[in-house]
């Protein structure tokens, strides 16, 4: 015997489609709902979480340098270095 234990109500198919103004209106009110077609639980819709401010990224020069001690970044290009040090 299964018995399925949840809070949350069920919204149809029909009902999204003909009435999404009160079911988006459960949604801000925090409800939590099943979306079913026929006995068949197709999804379920929960509220939007809150945004939360993105965290600023770490300086990345400043923890190479920290790291290496040492200038970091070249004053020449690549290609003159290579067609000094061949002479």
């Amino acid at each position: 015997m299964s018995v399925i234990l949840s809070d949350m109500q069920t919204v149809t198919t029909r009902e999204l489609q003909r009435d999404t103004r009160s079911v988006r209106e459960r949604l801000l009110a925090g409800q939590k709902l099943q979306w079913v077609l026929g006995k068949k639980v197709v999804g379920h819709l929960l509220p939007a979480a809150e945004a939360t401010p993105a965290q600023p990224w770490p300086d990345l020069m400043d923890r190479l340098r920290g790291t290496y001690r040492r200038p970091v970044g070249r004053k020449q290009p690549a290609s003159r270095l290579i067609y000094e040090d061949r002479g």
